[in-house]
């Protein structure tokens, strides 16, 4: 097994599980051919444009959750095999290609220490896209994942450093992200010539850590995402829009109610209140993703308890708009429960 042994721990395996994924499936297949209900398509391709459509059986809702593999397994073939053996084995609707290449770290924000990238520099990143989209794209939406410009400074620069260059030093930051946002949308260009239709886009930068500096949103993370985001959906079909929690808490997400994507996932709470897909749907009018936390019980519980969860947020959600799965990258959810997630959402158990 080549997953990351954190995330997935076979040896727990559920024959239960597995027994009634089959009897679902068959009953799937039974209730297909005597007529009952609409047809599922049979590519995930169709699925997901029937989902974004509104025309889905509700019966099926698609489902997707995200994770990071091993050091050893992000790069070259190693990460393309990775990516492969886990959409196959959690049987999720989308490909989702993670974001794992850094650019070079910023130890001193000045004119000669700044490291700006070329514009190819994400290339090593196509490749593994190409590979993956030669692999299930005719079938399957293969939806590279874009950290904006914002994203890519704060990994290589750090949120004090980004705090004392946009009050100091602003031109120069400025500066920095115009070098990883051409590249950025240099990947963006290249991955549509090779057929890619759709993109994982993820936005950061509108916590309350930064209200506290004035028009910091609006200075260097708003012009930058429709840019990027602009060209994600230039001439595609199926991006999704992520609001991006992992390093800090928002208390309102209106700023984002006109950000570009197909599907939208978001917090499951501001600021500690709850922010449901329903409060979701009705901010954004659009199908959502989402509804595990990813720190949540979702990792501890066991995997029949993962599929009861998982009817119960369907029950709980706008019906036919919504897609399983969690607020953003899971780490240590056993698999089987990701497997039992998205068989439940499926209809098949």
């Amino acid at each position: 097994m080549t997953y990351n042994q954190n995330c997935f721990n076979m040896k727990n395996s559920s024959k239960t599980i597995r027994l009634a994924l089959l009897a679902g499936a068959a009953a799937l297949l039974l209730a297909s051919c005597a007529g009952g209900g609409k047809s599922i398509p049979d590519t995930k391709k169709g699925i997901m444009d029937a989902f974004v459509a509104g025309t889905l059986d509700p019966s099926y809702a698609p489902a997707a959750f995200f994770i990071h593999f091993h050091n050893d397994q992000k790069v070259g073939d190693p990460a393309v095999q990775a990516h492969l053996d886990y959409f196959h084995e959690s049987g999720m609707d989308i490909l989702k290609v993670q974001f794992e290449q850094g650019a070079p770290r910023i130890r001193e924000f000045t004119e000669e220490g700044i490291r700006l990238i070329p514009e190819d520099f994400y290339r090593p990143t196509l490749e593994i896209i190409a590979k993956l989209q030669e692999a299930e794209g005719e079938n399957t939406y293969v939806l590279p994942t874009v950290y904006s410009p914002y994203q890519v400074s704060h990994n290589t620069m750090g949120e004090p450093m980004i705090m004392a260059a946009a009050v100091e030093q602003p031109e120069l930051y400025k500066k920095v992200l115009d070098s990883y946002c051409a590249a950025l949308v240099w990947l963006i260009k290249e991955c549509k010539k090779i057929g890619i239709q759709g993109f994982y886009m993820c936005t950061q930068g509108g916590e309350i850590m930064f209200y506290d500096i004035p028009g910091f949103f609006d200075n260097f993370v708003l012009p930058y995402d429709m840019a990027f985001m602009g060209e994600c959906c230039r001439d595609t079909k199926m991006n999704i829009l992520h609001i991006c929690n992992w390093e800090g808490p928002y208390d309102d997400l209106t700023r984002y109610k006109d950000y570009p994507g197909q599907i939208v996932n978001t917090p499951d709470n501001l600021n500690g209140v709850p922010f449901t897909l329903a409060d979701g749907f009705e901010l954004f009018g659009r199908p959502m993703l989402g509804g595990f936390n990813r720190q949540g019980e979702f990792n501890t519980v066991s995997a029949e308890e993962a599929a009861a969860l998982t009817h119960k947020i369907l029950d709980g959600s706008p019906r036919g708009r919504v897609m399983i799965g969690a607020d953003c990258t899971v780490g240590n959810a056993p698999i089987e429960n990701i497997k039992a997630a998205v068989a439940a959402a499926h209809g098949q158990i």
